[in-house]
């Protein structure tokens, strides 16, 4: 083979892998991050088909964007925001945070997936920094009471309810901020802004749940808490590992489950892991508390286990596929 065909050949294969790298979705791009607890809008649907997802509102925010939103879960800024975020934000975008790459988020549905809150009560949110910043403030709002989900979601419907400033990093690249739920009832949507003070970027989040009441029964030292996040099975060898905080943020104990063949269905990965807490954990109990009882059981079947903690904690699930698989951390925190 002379020169010139070796040269054409080699330009040709570099032509191919070019076009190829640029047909595939981008899996970070833009990356600094999303509330993982609870799951934001657009977590839920990353965790789910990317490319064809089940889940009917992903799937009408995919056919509005493709599925690019979906590998940039990440990513739903506003370059130069500097704290003004009604003005780069119009009314009816906010899930995208006014960014195109993400206007399948604003859809209007009212079968968003959601995940229980507890209404009134202490609640730590955690957000994943896929890429860390500097912080001037988070704040969080959410929708009045009333709220009809068919409706666009406007500025002036948005009820700030807590604030915080600077936050440290915790293990894992997740931010732990701690607010006092409103009272509310059924179906919300929480929103958050997170201001960088080292830049004039902005993040925004859209966060969909059921607001359900907060219950300490009479005589009872254990508090509902939330229900296990239950969306996947898992392969076997994976990690589920309970996390207990105390009221100021801070670590109380974890509990770790590594699941084994006949434990990784989505019926039978939370009943094991339940049982592991329950013998083990000190602030933390899973499954149904017994009428006239101070005991938690776990129920039989594994989907709807609530969990349950002692005084003014909250907790998270941490999952670790093996590293035959592909490796990430889900994370959910109450």
């Amino acid at each position: 083979m002379n020169r010139s065909s070796a040269l054409s050949l080699h330009a040709a294969a570099l032509y191919a892998t070019t076009a190829l790298a640029l047909a595939l979705p981008s899996p970070q791009a833009s990356a600094h991050g999303s509330f993982t607890v609870p799951e934001s809008r657009i977590y839920k649907c990353y965790l789910g088909n990317r490319e064809n997802p089940a889940d009917p509102a992903c799937r009408a925010a995919w056919a509005v964007a493709g599925s690019q939103l979906f590998y940039d879960w990440n990513g739903i800024n506003q370059a130069n925001a500097n704290g003004n975020h009604r003005a780069v934000v119009p009314d009816g975008e906010l899930c995208s945070g006014g960014n195109p790459t993400f206007r399948g988020l604003d859809v209007i549905r009212s079968d968003w997936q959601t995940s229980d809150v507890p209404a009134g009560s202490h609640y730590t949110f955690t957000f994943h920094a896929t890429a860390p910043h500097a912080t001037r403030d988070w704040v969080f709002y959410v929708t009045p009471e009333g709220w009809n989900p068919s409706t666009p979601l406007r500025w002036n419907d948005m009820q700030e309810f807590c604030r915080a400033g600077s936050t440290p990093l915790s293990a894992g690249n997740n931010y732990h901020i701690s607010c006092t739920l409103p009272a509310r009832s059924g179906r919300h949507v929480i929103y958050n802004t997170w201001q960088r003070s080292d830049s004039t970027e902005a993040f925004y989040s859209c966060m969909d749940v059921q607001f359900r009441p907060s219950v300490l029964a009479a005589g009872s030292t254990w508090a509902e808490a939330g229900r296990l996040n239950v969306v996947n099975d898992y392969p076997v060898g994976t990690a589920v590992t309970l996390r207990v905080f105390n009221a100021d943020g801070s670590d109380a104990e974890s509990i770790r489950t590594v699941l084994a063949e006949g434990e990784t269905s989505v019926i039978d990965w939370p009943r094991r892991v339940g049982e592991e807490v329950n013998a083990r954990a000190r602030f933390a109990r899973v499954g149904e508390r017994i009428a006239d009882t101070d005991e938690v059981q776990v129920k039989r079947a594994g989907i709807g286990q609530q969990v349950w903690v002692t005084g003014r904690r909250s907790f998270a699930v941490d999952v670790e596929l093996p590293e035959s698989d592909t490796p990430y951390a889900d994370e959910h925190v109450h």
